[in-house]
């Protein structure tokens, strides 16, 4: 299942992400934040459903809580240290996204503060990643008057200004590999003609795509490739048969099926993968909250660790950081969707009864995780690499470590709960 969902995301998902962030003239970062996160945390989308409709428990809010430390910190760390290039960071993109999420962080834990979801927090919810996706809209507008108000004061401002002024580069550190990024200036969704970069990199470091890629069906030529390649094939051609390729002539236009299919195959198979994972921890008597803390939360995030990593081994760490905190703002603010169905349509005699337990302990890792993040980049001088990387895993696994001893009752005095009981 991890080989299916790395097969789906760099064969379907990302080139028609490509297409479609050249056909709106998305930045990388927009790009990321919007369309990535959206289709990455469709695994997310449906487990909040799975919760409100069918289990009629916390799943969703467990789920999307619990792993939102991960995506922060450990997919972070799988961009830093699997990537052989070092990719420069914009301030604003980041500041932006994280703001965001912070915002929406807040506005979850203040909804079910009591125990309860009416509808109009729902709406709230919505409300709230409906100006999220305005702003990223006029993006560019908004990150000329932030650069021009705040460059006097801040450092990584005066940067973000210079850099912006610029083309889009590439070039080469002394002692390090090759560093890209894409010109601020062609942030924006509803921007001029002539404010659009016509040098814009895409996800594959072409500026079209001028001929078909090899089939699928060709065998590679190294040794283990062939192997994992005779492995995939059942994967390879259920897809083939069910999703167009974007990437060759004929069907580039449909590059939003592809993205629609692309979404629903993640779905499919990081709901096989959490299943066997879940079996996996009821078989060897592991708690399901180590479970959830650990191999639940890296499979139910497995498309974005995927995706992220891939478009920062091609040097567009814009974009993968925008999908790890975007899909964080979406997975939270997504919460809203079948609460607000549920509440207004489905069952309208009362609001969604969820369990706020644990939400101090929530709450404060939210919050730190933030503030961590954007500090850490910043002290590392705006490049996404390995020093990056390893700082943010040593993190990761202090918290899952205190996480795992606490829901042991090692730390604290917590009962502690089998997977399937």
């Amino acid at each position: 299942m991890f080989l299916a969902v790395s097969i789906v995301c760099d064969d379907y998902f990302l080139p028609s992400l490509e297409i479609i962030s050249d056909s709106l003239g998305l930045s990388q970062d927009v790009a990321g934040a919007t369309f990535m996160a959206a289709g990455s945390s469709a695994p997310e989308l449906v487990t909040a459903f799975l919760g409100v409709f069918v289990t009629k428990g916390d799943i969703g809010v467990s789920t999307i809580l619990g792993s939102a430390i991960y995506n922060l910190l450990g997919i972070t760390a799988a961009c830093g240290l699997l990537s052989t290039v070092v990719s420069r960071l914009s301030c604003w993109p980041l500041f932006r996204d994280c703001m965001a999420y912070a915002i929406s962080a807040a506005a979850v834990l203040a909804m079910i503060i009591d125990n309860k979801v009416h509808w109009y927090e729902c709406v709230s919810l919505l409300l709230i990643y409906g100006v999220y996706i305005l702003v990223l809209c006029f993006d560019i507008k908004i990150n000329q008057y932030i650069m021009k108000k705040f460059s006097p004061c801040c450092a990584c401002f005066t940067v973000a200004a210079e850099e912006a002024e610029q083309p889009l580069i590439g070039w080469k550190e002394e002692t390090g590999p090759l560093l890209r990024r894409q010109s601020r200036a062609d942030s924006g969704m509803f921007q001029d003609e002539s404010d659009y970069s016509q040098l814009s990199i895409s996800l594959h470091g072409l500026d079209s795509i001028s001929e078909d890629p090899p089939s699928v069906f060709t065998m590679p030529e190294a040794d283990l490739k062939r192997i994992l390649w005779v492995l995939s094939l059942p994967i390879i051609t259920l897809l083939y048969l069910t999703t167009p390729d974007c990437r060759r002539q004929f069907w580039k236009n449909w590059f939003m099926l592809t993205f629609l299919m692309s979404a629903v195959w993640i779905s499919v198979f990081t709901y096989v993968l959490v299943w066997m994972v879940t079996i996996v921890g009821e078989t060897l008597q592991i708690p399901e909250t180590v479970m959830g803390l650990t191999l639940l939360a890296a499979g139910t995030s497995m498309p974005d660790t995927v995706a992220s990593v891939m478009v920062a081994r091609k040097g567009s760490g814009d974009m993968a950081m925008s999908n790890i905190v975007g899909s964080n703002v979406f997975d939270l603010l997504c919460l809203g969707l079948p609460w607000f169905i549920k509440t207004a349509f489905a069952d309208t005699s009362g609001p969604v009864e969820v369990n706020s337990s644990g939400l101090t302990y929530t709450a404060i890792s939210l919050v730190c995780s933030i503030a961590f993040i954007f500090l850490a980049v910043h002290l590392n001088g705006w490049k996404l690499d390995k020093k990056l990387g390893a700082v943010c895993l040593v993190m990761y696994l202090i918290f899952a470590v205190l996480s795992i001893l606490y829901e042991l009752g090692v730390i604290g005095n917590n009962p502690i709960r089998m997977c399937g009981n």
